[in-house]
């Protein structure tokens, strides 16, 4: 069936029944005999998006913008990505469609150097070194200050792939050119849905990133709850990261993620020490606080199950993280296969709870807890 047909007797300029705002005769009309668009301008698109400038930390009272904006690292690249690195690299998943293609529809690891990984153009020179000189310039101890300054630039990061996503729309609006009118109707309800998740994950963010701008301003740390485990040894991977969890570590429902819920996020971020690594999870100090729930099922965990744990977990949930490449080259194929699964089961636009249980009777090489502590 034809646009032509569908639309036979109604006005061509009225808005288009795609949703896009534009009127048919300037959206739809005619798009099944229009050339078929290369699907990798949508990649394009989005990287592009994602390498704007912008200060986050931008008339909120946190003083004035200083110099020019900057490559900043959500993951530490001196004190945490060059511990893990061999010649100057690491392993992260890579999710780009391209990648995904070429490996048959698996996720893959891929070498990134540490000058490039975990880095978006997100704060200018002075708000940079301000707000992060605690964890950048001095070692880190689990105190209140570190653990919301690590939260603050990593809900500006999250935020900042999202609004990157919101530009995809325009590009993948036209990517049904020369499809029927049957194809053209699943990919722009496809659209729908997928912008629709996004917004509602945009608002969510938004209101933690607001209210941990709030805790810096008026200097309040207490708003942020930490749990902080110390081990005794080193950690093969590095990560920051944060999302809105559905599920609790054994896949207990924690947040519906119904229309008129404001979800709550929890933090997970890792530091490289000496000689002791660290993970710190980290969540708002509000009532029923999903992260409260999670953090303390891995403090219940016993020593040398936190960092196993951990470890599916955010490789489950967050892309920022990555691998010592000696650490990574030595995982069986049992190993190997869960990491894979995990990984690639947390991609998915449409927000729905990654499958994939995390498994306690495959071990890792990973150094013991010895400490935790609430903060």
């Amino acid at each position: 069936m034809h646009n032509r047909a569908v639309m036979k007797g109604r006005d061509r300029n009225a808005p288009c029944w795609c949703g896009s705002g534009l009127k048919f005769k300037k959206c739809h009309y005619n798009r099944e005999d229009q050339k078929r668009e290369n699907p990798w301008d949508a990649v394009a698109a989005n990287r592009k998006a994602f390498n704007q400038k912008k200060c986050w930390a931008e008339e909120v009272g946190l003083g004035p913008c200083q110099g020019s904006i900057i490559r900043a690292h959500t993951v530490s690249k001196g004190s945490n990505l060059r511990k893990i690195a061999k010649d100057g690299h690491v392993l992260q998943y890579g999710a780009s469609i391209e990648g995904i293609r070429k490996s048959g529809g698996k996720l893959s690891v891929k070498s990134i150097g540490i000058n490039e990984a975990s880095v978006f153009n997100g704060f200018c020179a002075y708000h940079d070194q301000t707000l992060f000189s605690c964890i950048e310039n001095e070692p880190y101890s689990g105190c209140p200050d570190q653990n919301l300054a690590v939260a603050y630039r990593t809900l500006s990061r999250e935020l900042f792939g999202k609004d990157a996503m919101a530009e995809l729309k325009t590009i993948l609006r036209g990517a049904d050119k020369g499809h029927d009118l049957s194809a053209q109707i699943s990919l722009q309800a496809l659209i729908g849905e997928l912008d629709l998740g996004n917004a509602a994950a945009r608002r969510e963010l938004r209101a933690t990133h607001d209210a941990l701008t709030d805790a810096l301003v008026h200097q309040r740390p207490a708003a942020l709850r930490s749990l902080v485990i110390e081990f005794d040894g080193r950690l093969p991977f590095m990560f920051a990261g944060a999302w809105s969890p559905f599920t609790d570590l054994y896949g207990a429902p924690l947040q519906n993620g119904y229309v008129d819920e404001l979800l709550e996020q929890v933090v997970f971020a890792s530091f490289a020490g000496d000689p002791s690594d660290f993970i710190c999870v980290s969540w708002r100090d509000t009532p029923r606080a999903p992260g409260k729930d999670i953090a303390d099922q891995i403090n219940e965990l016993s020593g040398d199950q936190k960092a196993k744990f951990c470890l599916q977990f955010v490789v489950k949930h967050i892309e920022n993280i990555f691998f010592d490449p000696a650490w990574f080259s030595l995982l069986n194929q049992g190993q190997r296969d869960l990491l894979d699964g995990l990984a690639f089961d947390g991609v998915d636009g449409l927000g729905a709870p990654p499958a994939v249980a995390l498994k306690p009777d495959i071990e890792f090489v990973l150094p013991q807890a010895i400490c935790s502590t609430w903060v």
